[in-house]
């Protein structure tokens, strides 16, 4: 009688890593990072432990993994680079959109970047991953809040840097709150975009 079973699908090792990845970020989204085992990992993937340490030898070799794969997929959701050659207060809304959507429609990963803030104070490989990530990502509004001086659209005296923390930072804040505590985002973004616009002096309707 001929044998009907097929054999399994071959996965590429970018892939398979991408999909341990994928289900630590999930299980450290359900249940925390300290409850975190790689055999709940493996058996999420659908591997065996041998297979998923061929991979990742050990879980401070997969926390790397899942910090590094998480920054990378947040920064796949952003618009194109910043440009001085588009309007600037475009480009910063849509920084913030991808920043916004990212909470509602990836919320797992706003969870694990906060599980992994935690364990950067005592690993220096993870702080050094978050930090540059935190860097970049603040930069990119720097150029644009940058742009937006030199456009005329943001206050002359405003300084980008400083500003885009203030911004990210504000912003972040809804991250723990997860897709349901969105409701005042917003509001607080357009405060952060009135407070960095020019000020038109409006004439009263009695003005001579």
């Amino acid at each position: 009688m001929a044998n009907d079973s097929k054999p399994p699908a071959y996965v590429r090792k970018d892939e398979r890593r991408e999909m341990i990845a994928e289900a630590a970020r999930r299980l450290i989204a359900e249940k925390g990072l300290a409850a975190l085992r790689t055999r709940d990992v493996a058996e999420r993937v659908g591997i065996n432990i041998s297979t998923l340490h061929f991979h990742v030898r050990s879980k401070a070799a997969l926390l790397t993994l899942v910090a590094e794969t998480s920054r990378d997929a947040f920064l796949a959701l952003l618009p194109p680079d910043p440009s001085p050659d588009r309007d600037a207060l475009a480009q910063l809304r849509a920084e913030v959109q991808a920043f916004h959507d990212s909470l509602r429609d990836r919320p797992e990963l706003a969870r694990c970047f906060g599980q992994l803030a935690q364990l950067a104070e005592t690993d220096a490989g993870i702080a050094a991953t978050l930090e540059d990530f935190t860097r970049g990502w603040a930069g990119r509004y720097a150029a644009i809040i940058g742009f937006g001086r030199d456009q005329g659209l943001f206050r002359a005296d405003v300084d980008p840097y400083p500003a885009a923390l203030m911004a990210t930072g504000a912003l972040t804040a809804f991250a723990p709150r997860g897709p349901g505590g969105l409701a005042q985002f917003w509001p607080v973004y357009q405060e952060i975009e009135r407070g960095l616009q020019v000020r038109h002096v409006e004439e009263t309707d009695d003005a001579s």
